[in-house]
């Protein structure tokens, strides 16, 4: 049996806000995976790829265990799914943007606004259902005719996943409060049920059917900024504009659309990747230094820059 794996960080549990950095999180949701990992390869699983969104403990895993890294592209969320794999599982998945009010690191594909130069997305809704990372996931999945079986992750990415595919096995790894607090379960915990829960999770393989998106496809995108949403008419064929702040788009079906996913995040600024100091920035993460969205709070900054939230200093 071959599992297909997509880990994500911002829903693992213990992680809150960017005070308490990326290397915790990196540690606690490493521990996650490899306590699933060795129980899926000790039970009958004979391949795992990790489509790693983050940065693992790579050294940490067992040896069969295979990573996909890139850029971010338009096929970052199932690249090599190809290859022919029988169940997807996601961890470490965060809250939706919209919709959701209280949802810890909640955002879909962008994070929030970090400087006035960088916009997140406020929304999304594919054929009018709203959707997160892990909705798109499993949407993208059932392209390849492979079902999600199994998340982990923050409180409203497991009621959001359960709407879109029944009988999912989930674990909730916290509970957001807001924004930037939540109540985390603790990390050893954690592991310990995902480890049984995705064991199990692979007896749904002919219970659990593909996601199916109906034909043709309409995507529409809130952007937090209308200078985003001027940006992506601009650039995205066939593209209207729906409001100051939202573009639709309309594709022939599912495939079409994943074909040009990446462009909705918008395209990127110059200004931004220097305003924060980085060598490089894609709006997803930098492979040189820490990622955008846990930026040194020591670095000097330009007076353009805004942090909104983020617990440090002074409020």
């Amino acid at each position: 049996m071959k599992v297909y794996i997509v880990s994500d960080l911002e829903g693992v549990a213990c992680v809150f806000s960017r005070r308490e950095g990326y290397i915790n999180a990196m540690e606690y949701g490493t521990m996650e995976l490899v306590a699933i990992c060795e129980r899926l390869l000790a039970n009958g699983v004979d391949e795992i790829l990790i489509n790693c969104f983050h940065i693992m403990e790579y050294h940490k895993f067992p040896k069969q265990v295979r990573f996909f890294h890139s850029e971010p592209t338009h096929d970052f969320f199932t690249p090599c799914m190809e290859e022919g794999f029988d169940v997807a599982m996601i961890t470490g998945m965060h809250a939706m943007s919209g919709g959701v009010d209280k949802g810890n690191w909640r955002h879909t594909i962008l994070p929030p606004p970090i400087t006035r130069a960088y916009s997140g997305i406020e929304e999304m809704r594919i054929n009018g259902r709203l959707v997160g990372e892990a909705g798109i996931i499993a949407m993208f999945s059932g392209l390849h005719n492979v079902p999600v079986v199994f998340l982990s992750g923050e409180h409203y990415a497991c009621e959001e996943v359960k709407k879109l595919v029944p009988g999912i096995e989930t674990v909730e790894t916290k509970k957001g409060l807001s924004f930037y607090s939540a109540v985390s379960r603790h990390p050893l915990a954690v592991a310990e049920e995902s480890a049984e829960k995705a064991f199990r999770a692979l007896k749904l393989k002919d219970v659990i059917k593909p996601l199916v998106v109906d034909s043709p496809v309409t995507i529409q995108v809130k952007y937090t900024f209308a200078q985003k949403a001027t940006d992506a008419i601009a650039t995205i064929t066939n593209s209207e504009r729906v409001d100051e702040r939202t573009i639709s788009v309309k594709y022939k079906d599912l495939q079409a659309l994943k074909d040009n996913f990446g462009c909705m995040r918008a395209p990127e600024d110059e200004l931004h990747q220097k305003d924060l100091g980085f060598s490089h920035v894609t709006g997803f993460m930098t492979r040189t230094g820490v990622e955008p969205y846990f930026p040194s709070p020591t670095s000097q900054y330009p007076g353009q820059v805004d942090f909104a939230l983020t617990g440090w200093g002074n409020k």
